[in-house]
Parts: structure tokens; C-alpha cells; sequence
């Protein structure tokens, strides 16, 4: 696990919720059960490996918490060009990102593309 620890707000019940280097997905997880089954998280990471065992435990954790639907995806991109990753523009309630953006080398890309995820 990689990561400085989560800091999140008290109230995110309903928000929809993007992660910026979701890494393994642990944080997307915390996130999902603190947006309940009315909220959505969307991890962005740019390594297939990180994805895919994030997906993996997609369906553990909507049964651990009981959804009846999934309230979480991951997706590969770059958080430099999330709108080339899919990531919708003016969706998002809150960006969280746990100690990721000080390693990408274009940070202003990285505060732009956040910025217009943002409603």
C-alpha cells in the first residue's frame, strides 16, 4: 500500500466522489462506504496492473457493505488527460488524491483537468 493516509470530509452521503491516482483502490473503497448506496467513486490510475486489482474486489466490498448495485469503477488514464480517460467534465462532488499529484511532472495539466471534473 502506497499512499500518506486519507483525509475526506465528514459529509459525502450521495457525492459523487473522483480519485486522482487511485493506486490499489483501497481509498475508493473508504470512500464508496462514506457515499452510500445513493453516491458514486470513480478511481483514475494510470497502471493496468493497479486497475485490475482494484476491479477485483468490486463485488466483495458491494456485498460487505450491502448494495444492491456497485457504487464504484476504476479507470485507466492519466490524470493529466482525464478527458481522454473518459472522465465526464462538471460531474464530480469532491477530488481527493492520496500523494500522486506531487509525481506528476505536469501539474497544471493536472489541476486543469481537475478542476473541469469539478461541478
Amino acid at each position: 500500500y502506497f499512499g500518506c493516509g486519507l483525509v475526506v470530509p465528514e459529509s459525502l452521503e450521495r457525492c459523487h466522489v473522483l480519485d486522482l491516482g487511485s493506486g490499489s483502490g483501497r481509498d475508493c473503497y473508504i470512500l464508496s462506504k462514506l457515499v452510500g448506496p445513493n453516491g458514486h467513486v470513480t478511481g483514475v490510475d494510470m497502471t493496468d496492473e493497479l486497475i485490475q486489482l482494484s476491479r477485483k474486489y468490486i463485488s466483495y466490498h458491494q456485498e460487505k457493505f450491502g448494495y444492491k448495485e456497485t457504487n464504484t469503477e476504476f479507470i485507466q488514464g492519466y490524470i493529466e488527460k482525464l478527458g481522454e480517460a473518459g472522465i465526464q467534465y462538471n460531474k464530480f462532488d469532491v477530488l481527493v488524491s492520496n500523494c500522486v499529484i506531487c509525481l506528476c511532472p505536469d501539474k497544471k495539466a493536472v489541476f486543469a483537468e481537475a478542476y473541469r471534473a469539478l461541478k
